[in-house]
């Protein structure tokens, strides 16, 4: 008998922690709508990509990179074009047989490199997280 009270208890409680509270009671003035523009926090996270030039920092990233995979110097390398972009998915469009990309649109730059001899394919999300080859 005792055992079957404790269980009837514990299904009470667990039935009225399921149950809302009691409704917000309208004590407070009401809200008058704003007539203010409010930022899209998506937008405020995305840095700003111009339409005419790369920053500084992306295009350093890129020939660092380049540098790295390829053995050139730095010193030997020069951007020879640079491209605004909306890759399909978040590989940039390259991802390999083995990869997983997730499919969103991946706004970045295309550029072409060149060390005076060889011209490279290379492709970036805004913020130079990724840097890849985009030809082999």
């Amino acid at each position: 008998m005792r055992q079957h009270i404790v269980m009837t208890v514990l299904v009470v409680l667990l039935i009225s922690g399921c149950t809302p509270t009691s409704a917000p009671t309208e004590t407070s003035a009401p809200v008058e709508p704003t007539t203010e523009q409010t930022t899209d926090p998506i937008q405020e996270e995305t840095p700003e990509m111009s339409a005419e030039t790369a920053s500084s920092e992306l295009k350093q990233a890129v020939l660092k990179a380049v540098s790295t995979q390829k053995n050139v110097s730095v010193d030997q390398l020069e951007i020879v074009s640079e491209e605004a972009a909306d890759w399909p998915d978040a590989c940039l469009g390259l991802g390999g047989p083995d990869e997983m990309c997730a499919m969103m649109l991946t706004p970045g730059w295309g550029f072409e490199v060149s060390d005076g001899e060889q011209t490279w394919q290379y492709r970036t999300d805004l913020d130079a997280s990724q840097v890849r080859l985009a030809d082999s």
